[in-house]
């Protein structure tokens, strides 16, 4: 007899762009039939009113928090995502340090190495010092130890040290090239005036190491007025055979900490904004427009508290999202439970924007669930028999984002179930008692 069948919603295929009235069926933890409701089911769960779609796939969030295995992922979970890789932007922590923190996430969770953390691995604790040769080896044993562990590949933040080598780099590329289904997400080294030189550097990374480069929150790097232009840049690489793809949050202000490279001197000039255009998104002055003083002090006293930055050009983010190749993804992060609204309204938002931009729900839906899945080649994604039952149910009419910069953590509403393994762990908004997720390894 089978476990659960979902009946009375409109189900999305985004792969095959349908929207259809027909039930779901599950059994053990797998979709096995989709189509004329045959009944049978010990439960069932009533989606009237509802689209029921693959649970999200989010491609580029952080939970290196060793200390708090809740936060990110309980805010992504309420809002529909059921598969996430943390370890973005060259913070990812080594397996042997997080695997044990993890070990019954709220949703199913992977991660990449960073390559900061290989720096510091091997003594390299000065962001703006290149490694020297002897440190790069080391690091390539380290990276090759993780990825054969399970690591998903390399992320790299090369705007937080934005002296490193183009050798290191390519060092690191080859061990990456070396594991199937393995790619390099890449934080690229420039925002702001010189994004394109950037966006050149990772295009040349994947076409010289024959590797695929995930350039990540494209939108937060390049809507200064240059995004179009960096768009064309990659859809050349890519119709040439370079393998590049990348994601974007659907927000016009990004977040990051005080005293990264981000804030170094010149950051004004570059954004051609004045101090006021930030606002701390955590710590002493959480939720406060910054004077310059205010600014100094977080940066000298706290420099790991969360800044965010009201500089990007919505109307080029929007342009971003709606690119047909595009993964919505949150780029998540907190501290103490503090940041920015993206950690809990992402998906909601960016698939009403897309909505917005006359996307129907099948082709919006895509840029949450089959995209980002092929794009990290994760078995997910889909709505098919054979598929693992993550899913979302949701009220099309009122499936909008609540959080907001005041209050970041607020749960989207019109949700009415997220499944995981097709058991359900999040009901009209409320998370089950106990993670039902997966620590993933990629082998």
């Amino acid at each position: 007899m089978n476990d659960l069948r979902i009946r009375g919603g409109l189900v999305a295929d985004p792969e095959k762009k349908t929207l259809v009235e027909a039930s779901v069926t599950i059994s053990d933890g797998r979709i096995v039939h989709v189509g004329k409701d045959e009944g049978g089911s010990t439960e069932v769960l009533d989606a009237t009113g509802c689209i029921v779609c693959p649970g999200f796939v989010d491609t580029h969030m952080h939970d290196e928090e060793l200390d708090d295995p809740h936060s990110v992922e309980r805010a992504l979970l309420r809002q529909g995502v059921t598969t996430a890789l943390a370890g973005n932007c060259g913070s990812g922590p080594l397996l042997g340090t997080i695997r044990p923190k993890r070990q019954t996430p709220w949703l199913n969770l992977g991660y990449l190495t960073g390559h900061g953390i290989l720096r510091e691995s091997v003594g390299v604790n000065d962001i703006y010092r290149p490694a020297t040769p002897d440190e790069t080896t080391k690091m390539q044993v380290l990276l090759e130890r993780e990825l054969s562990e399970g690591s998903f590949g390399l992320s790299l933040g090369l705007e937080y040290v934005p002296n490193t080598d183009p050798a290191e780099i390519a060092a690191l590329a080859d061990i990456v090239a070396k594991f199937p289904h393995r790619w390099i997400s890449v934080h690229i080294r420039f925002d702001g005036p010189r994004c394109l030189e950037a966006i050149r550097e990772a295009i040349d990374i994947a076409a010289r190491h024959h590797v695929r480069v995930q350039i990540s929150h494209f939108g937060s790097m390049t809507a200064f007025g240059q995004l179009q232009t960096a768009l064309d840049m990659v859809d050349q690489a890519y119709a040439t055979g370079t393998d590049v793809t990348f994601d974007c949050y659907p927000y016009a202000a990004f977040c990051t900490s005080v005293g990264s490279a981000v804030f170094d001197p010149g950051f004004e000039e570059r954004w051609n904004k004045d101090v006021g255009a930030l606002e701390a998104g955590s710590g002493k002055f959480k939720g406060q427009r910054l004077t310059k003083t205010m600014f100094e002090e977080m940066r000298s006293e706290t420099p790991t508290a969360l800044i965010i930055a009201h500089v990007l050009n919505e109307p080029e983010v929007r342009t971003c999202l709606r690119h047909p190749r595009c993964a919505i993804a949150s780029d998540a992060v907190l501290r103490n439970g503090e940041g920015h609204p993206r950690a809990a309204g992402t998906f909601p938002r960016g698939l009403r924007m897309l909505r917005e931009e006359g996307l129907s729900w099948p082709d919006a839906l895509a840029h949450a669930t089959s995209i980002p899945a092929e794009m990290t080649w994760l078995d997910r994604g889909t709505l098919r028999p054979g598929s693992t039952a993550d899913l979302v149910l949701f009220e099309p009419e009122r499936f909008t984002d609540k959080a907001t910069f005041s209050d970041q953590l607020a749960p989207p509403e019109g949700i009415r179930a997220v499944l995981l393994g097709g058991r359900v762990a999040v009901r009209e908004g409320t998370i089950t008692e106990e993670p039902l997720g997966t620590f993933l390894l990629r082998r």
